[in-house]
C-alpha cells in the first residue's frame, strides 16, 4: 500500500510541472482576454497530497508570475482591461485556494497528530488484549506449570485493567450483538452511567436515536471489511448521549479482535465539546475581526521598519484611501507606502516613529499623503512596535484613517474664528462676555468705554462692579431671565461706571449662548452720551424756537402798553411835587424799565441776528463800556485793573454784539462783588485769535454749577434778580463769531471768563469807537 502511495506521489510530482508548462504555453497561444490562467487551479490542487505544507504557497507564487508574464509577452490590444480584470480575479482565486489548502493541511496535520496519540492508546489496549489472549491460550495448552500460567494471566489481566481504568478516554467493548461487556471509569464519567448499569446494554443506548441505524450499519460493515481499526465520524460529526439526555460531540475510533471465534469491538471515545467550542469561538473571533477591520474608516497594517515602510499585511481600506489595490502593495510591490507620503513629510514621520520605538511607546502622527488621483489627503496614524521574545523589533502594527474633512473643517473654523475676531475687534460697540459672576472677555471698544488701558483691568470683575448702582436690580433680573432660558433681552438704556468713577449713558443688549464650558452671557454696549447731548440740545432749540414765538407776541402785546405806562409815569413825575407820589411813580418807572429789559433779553435770545462783523478794536469797546459802570463801581467799592496790550490786533466782530457781551460779563462781575473787590480786564493776542479776559474776586461758582451757567434760564441769583439768559446770549454771540468762551471758577475765590475771537484781516475797514 505504501509503495502505491509513493508511486502516486511521484506521478503527481512530475505532472505538476508538466501541467504548469502546458497551461503557460496555452495561455501564450490564446488571446489575452481569455481566462486561461484559471487553469492553474488544476496543478494547484495536485499539490494537496504533498507532504510539504507550504507547496500550495510556492506554486501560487509561480502561477502568479506566469499569469502576469503572459501579459507582458504577448500584445494586449483592446482587450487589456478585460485581461487585467480576469487575471487579477484569477490570481486572487489561486491565492485564496492556496491559503485554504495550507490551513486545511495544517488542520489535517493537527488531527493526524491527535489520531496518532489515539492510535497509540489503542495499540496499548490491543497489546494488552493480545497479551491476555495468548496468556489464556497458553494456560489451556500447557498443563504443566498451570499455577504459573494462572499467575501470569492474573498479572496480565490486572495490567490490562489498570491501563483501561487509567485511560483518559472512555473505552467500551461490545460483543457481536453490540452489547457492552467492558465500560471503564472514564466512560462512566463521560456518559454519567455506572458500570453495573452499562454492562449488557446495547451500545446504541449511548447514541441519539437519529444516529443509531447508521452506527449499527457502520460497525457491521467494519466487521466485514477485514480492517482492524477505523476512525468513526469520517462522514460527519458523531454525537454521544448522556444518561440525562444531554447530547455532546465525540471523537471515536473502533477496533475489533476475535477471541475463540467470537468478535469483540472496542470503541475509544473522547468528548470534544471544549475543542468544538474553542474552534467556534476562534471562527467567530476571526469573523468579528474581519468585519471590524472591514468597517474601519481607514486601514490596518503590519509593516517592516524600513524607509519604504514595506507592508507585510494591509486591510482593504487602503484602496479606498489611496486608490491603490492591496495587490499593488503586497504582491506586485509596484508602490510603497513611503511613496504615498508627501515628500515634505517623509523625514519627519521617519524621525518621529524612530523616536517612539527607541522609547518603546506607541506613536501618533498626522501627515499628508499623495493618492493615486494626485489629490493630497490628511491622515492620522497610531501604531506601535511589536517585539520578539529576545527584545528585537519584529515589525510595526497600526491603523491609518483619513482626516481630510476634519482638517478642512478645522481650517474653515479657524477662518471663521479669525473673521469673527476681527469683527469683534473693529466693532463700534463695546462687547463683554461674562460667565458666573465675572467678566471673561472684553473687546477693544469696551476697554476704551470703561476708561481702561488693557483688558486685565476689566476681566474678572463682576458685572455689578461695572454698572451704576441704580441699575443693579435691573441687571440682576436680566441675568436671571437669560440663565433660565430666555434667548436675549431687548436693548435698554443703562449707565456704566468707568474706572475713574464717571457715569456714562449706554444702550445695552444682552443674549445667552452656550459653549463647551457652559452657559455665558454676551452684552453689547453703545455709548449714547453724545446722542443724548444732541437730543437735549435739540429740545433746548425747540424750546428757544417756542420762546421766540412767545417773545414776539409779548413784545407786541406788552411792549406798547409798557411804553404808555412809562411815558405817563415820567410825565406825572414832572408835574407833581408831593414826595410820596414821586416815590411811587419812580417805582413804576423802575419796574417798567425792568420789564422792558427782560423783554429785550428774550428778543435777543430768541431772535439772535447774524452778526455784522468787521475789524474791531476791542480796546475802544472796553473803554466805552467802563464809562457806563464808573458810578456803579465806585458805589460798590470795586477797583479796576486793566491790562490791555498795545500791540493787540483787531478782532473780526460785530461792534454792538461785542459791546453787549462786555456789558453782560462786567455786570455779572459787579453782582458777584456786592461788598467790593477787584475787577481785572485783560486784552492780548493769542495765536490767530484775540483773547479777552474778565475776572472778579467775588463769591465764585460751585463746581457742580459751573457746567450749567450757559444753560437757558439757569441762574444763581435770587428770584427777581436775573432771568438766566444773559450768559446764554453771550455764549450764543461768541459762537456766532466762530469763537469760544470758557469759565473758570472756584467757590470763594472768584470767577474768570476767557473769550477768544478771530483776528481781522488788514483789508477790512476799522470800526470806530462811536460805531
Amino acid at each position: 500500500m505504501k509503495d502505491v502511495d509513493r508511486l502516486a506521489m511521484r506521478t503527481v510530482s512530475w505532472m505538476i510541472p508538466l501541467l504548469t508548462v502546458g497551461i503557460f504555453i496555452l495561455d501564450l497561444l490564446t488571446p489575452v482576454g481569455m481566462a486561461v490562467s484559471i487553469l492553474y487551479l488544476v496543478p494547484l490542487l495536485l499539490t494537496y497530497p504533498s507532504s510539504r505544507a507550504k507547496d500550495p504557497l510556492y506554486f501560487s507564487v509561480v502561477a502568479t508570475v506566469l499569469t502576469w508574464a503572459d501579459v507582458l509577452l504577448k500584445p494586449a490590444g483592446f482587450m487589456i482591461p478585460y485581461a487585467l480584470f480576469n487575471r487579477t480575479l484569477g490570481t486572487m482565486v489561486i491565492w485564496a485556494i492556496a491559503i485554504g489548502l495550507i490551513r486545511y493541511k495544517r488542520t489535517l496535520h493537527e488531527l493526524k497528530s491527535a489520531l496518532v496519540e489515539q492510535a497509540h492508546a489503542e495499540g496499548l489496549m490491543m497489546n494488552a488484549q493480545e497479551a491476555r489472549y495468548y496468556a489464556d491460550r497458553e494456560a489451556v495448552r500447557e498443563t504443566v506449570g498451570r499455577e504459573e500460567a494462572e499467575e501470569q494471566l492474573l498479572v496480565s489481566q490486572l495490567r490490562l485493567e489498570g491501563v483501561i481504568e487509567a485511560a483518559m478516554d472512555a473505552i467500551i467493548t461490545v460483543d457481536e450483538d453490540q452489547r457492552v461487556v467492558l465500560f471503564n471509569r472514564a466512560a462512566e464519567h463521560l456518559f454519567g452511567c455506572s458500570v453495573r448499569a452499562a454492562i449488557g446494554e446495547p451500545l446504541e443506548r449511548f447514541l441519539p436515536a437519529r444516529f443509531r441505524d447508521a452506527h449499527r450499519h457502520h460497525i457491521q460493515s467494519f466487521g466485514q471489511s477485514g480492517a482492524t481499526t477505523r476512525r468513526m465520524g469520517q462522514l460527519g460529526t458523531v454525537m454521544g448521549l448522556r444518561t440525562n439526555g444531554e447530547e455532546f460531540p465525540i471523537e471515536a475510533s473502533i477496533s475489533h479482535i476475535a477471541v475463540e471465534r467470537k468478535i469483540f469491538y472496542t470503541v475509544i471515545l473522547r468528548d470534544i465539546s471544549e475543542r468544538k467550542r474553542i474552534e467556534e469561538d476562534l471562527r467567530e473571533s476571526q469573523r468579528k475581526l474581519i468585519t471590524l477591520i472591514g468597517n474601519l474608516p481607514g486601514f490596518v497594517y503590519r509593516s517592516k521598519n524600513d524607509r519604504a515602510w514595506t507592508l507585510e499585511y494591509v486591510s482593504e481600506g487602503i484602496s479606498d484611501l489611496t486608490g491603490y489595490t492591496v495587490d499593488e502593495y503586497l504582491v506586485q510591490h509596484s508602490i510603497s507606502y513611503n511613496e504615498n507620503m508627501h515628500p515634505n513629510e517623509r523625514e519627519r514621520v521617519w524621525q518621529d516613529i524612530q523616536a517612539a520605538l527607541e522609547q518603546r511607546r506607541p506613536f501618533e502622527l498626522t501627515y499628508r499623503i499623495l493618492v493615486k488621483s494626485g489629490e493630497i489627503k490628511w491622515v492620522w496614524e497610531r501604531g506601535e512596535g511589536i517585539y520578539a521574545p529576545d527584545g528585537t523589533l519584529s515589525y510595526l502594527e497600526g491603523f491609518v484613517t483619513d482626516i481630510t474633512e476634519r482638517k478642512r473643517a478645522e481650517h474653515l473654523l479657524r477662518q471663521s474664528e479669525e473673521r469673527y475676531r476681527r469683527l469683534i475687534t473693529i466693532s463700534p460697540y463695546g462687547i463683554l462676555v461674562h460667565r458666573g459672576d465675572h467678566v471673561i472677555f472684553a473687546n477693544h471698544q469696551a476697554i476704551k468705554l470703561f476708561g481702561a488701558v488693557k483688558a486685565e483691568e476689566i476681566l474678572q470683575k463682576s458685572p455689578m462692579d461695572l454698572f451704576h448702582p441704580d441699575y443693579h436690580v435691573v441687571i440682576g433680573e436680566q441675568i436671571h431671565e437669560l440663565l433660565e432660558g430666555r434667548a436675549q433681552v431687548p436693548m435698554i438704556e443703562e449707565q456704566i461706571m468707568t474706572l475713574d468713577g464717571r457715569a456714562v449713558d449706554v444702550e445695552v443688549s444682552t443674549a445667552r449662548f452656550v459653549d463647551e464650558e457652559g452657559p455665558a452671557i454676551l452684552a453689547m454696549l453703545q455709548d449714547i452720551s453724545e446722542r443724548k447731548r444732541l437730543q437735549e440740545q435739540l429740545r433746548k432749540t425747540e424750546r428757544i424756537a417756542e420762546l421766540g414765538t412767545l417773545a414776539s407776541g409779548m413784545a407786541h402785546e406788552i411792549g406798547t402798553p409798557m411804553n404808555v405806562i412809562l411815558g405817563r409815569a415820567e410825565y406825572l413825575m414832572d408835574r407833581v411835587t408831593e414826595e410820596p407820589i414821586k416815590k411811587g411813580l419812580r417805582t413804576i418807572v423802575t419796574q417798567v424799565e425792568r420789564i422792558t429789559k427782560v423783554m429785550n433779553q428774550l428778543l435777543s435770545f430768541a431772535r439772535r441776528k447774524t452778526p455784522e462783523r468787521c475789524p474791531l478794536d476791542l480796546r475802544g469797546t472796553i473803554e466805552a463800556g467802563m464809562e457806563l459802570f464808573q458810578e456803579r463801581l465806585a458805589r460798590n467799592q470795586i477797583q479796576v485793573e486793566l491790562a490791555l496790550a498795545d500791540n493787540c490786533p483787531r478782532a473780526l466782530a460785530d461792534p454792538d454784539q461785542m459791546s453787549q457781551v462786555f456789558i453782560n460779563l462786567v455786570m455779572n462781575a459787579v453782582h458777584a462783588m456786592p461788598d467790593g473787590g477787584m475787577l481785572r480786564i485783560g486784552l492780548a493776542p493769542e495765536k490767530q485769535m484775540v483773547k479777552l479776559m474778565i475776572a472778579d474776586t467775588g463769591h465764585g461758582i460751585p463746581r457742580d454749577v459751573v457746567e450749567k451757567v450757559f444753560e437757558p434760564f439757569f441762574t444763581t441769583k435770587e428770584f427777581g434778580q436775573g432771568t438766566g439768559l444773559g450768559l446764554t446770549v453771550v455764549k450764543g454771540i461768541i459762537e456766532e463769531h466762530q469763537g469760544s468762551i470758557v469759565v473758570e471758577s472756584e467757590e470763594g475765590n472768584g470767577t474768570v471768563f476767557t473769550i477768544l475771537i478771530p483776528q481781522a484781516d488788514s483789508q477790512w475797514p476799522v470800526a470806530s469807537r462811536d460805531s
